[in-house]
């Protein structure tokens, strides 16, 4: 399967998701349902905060390392514990973290290490496309449009500026995880049209962003 043919299957993936959820939220009972497992998990952060709060940065970094992880079906616990705000911080501290270990793992335990989380073909497409000197308008662009987990091992594994790299997701990071933190006011709130009209206009930017990325190497 080539690259496109699985980015338009994720974004696929996601565009069901965001229906499908928005058809729980709108179910008073299945969304009473999870609201119960929301309050059970705010009542056991609450026991011992900080260790909630060290959990779930370490999970929304983990989530930034794999394709197969979303750190954003945790969101409406920790906004219940903690507010939009702090979950805000903890989320996009998460996922620096988890693209400054992806870096890590590329620029100092080469191919073979990043080839475990990431499939080596689509490494080496990628690898391909941005070098060492690539502008950091090029790579600003990829990391909006591309998987936050597969950008991280390339840039390492070519050696780019960690401190340019770091900046570029520390700007780029922020819309998604406001994304994220506003999809789980929705789904606490109960409002099944802001939480898909929020879910459909990120899988909807997304893509775009990513056909523009496609347009241009092309």
């Amino acid at each position: 399967m080539t690259e496109s043919h699985l980015r338009l299957r994720r974004l696929a993936a996601l565009a069901v998701l965001v229906a499908a959820a928005g058809a729980v939220v709108a179910s008073d009972s299945l969304h009473g349902r999870l609201a119960d497992v929301v309050a059970w998990g705010e009542a056991l952060i609450a026991r011992a905060p900080l260790a909630g709060m060290a959990v779930f940065v370490v999970l929304s970094a983990l989530s930034a390392m794999f394709a197969f992880f979303s750190s954003g079906l945790l969101a409406p616990v920790a906004i219940a514990a903690w507010g939009a705000g702090r979950t805000l911080g903890l989320l996009w501290l998460g996922w620096l973290l988890g693209g400054a270990v992806t870096y890590a793992v590329g620029r100092y335990l080469g191919r073979s290490a990043a080839a475990l989380f990431v499939d080596d073909a689509t490494l080496a497409l990628w690898e391909s496309r941005v070098t060492s000197r690539a502008h950091v308008s090029h790579v600003l662009l990829f990391q909006v449009a591309m998987p936050s987990e597969i950008l991280g091992y390339v840039l390492g594994l070519v050696r780019y500026s960690f401190r340019t790299y770091m900046a570029v997701l520390a700007v780029t990071e922020i819309p998604y995880a406001l994304a994220v933190v506003y999809l789980g006011e929705s789904f606490l709130a109960g409002n099944a049209t802001t939480f898909v009209l929020i879910g459909g206009a990120v899988v909807a930017t997304t893509a775009v962003l990513y056909f523009a990325v496609r347009r241009r190497l092309a």
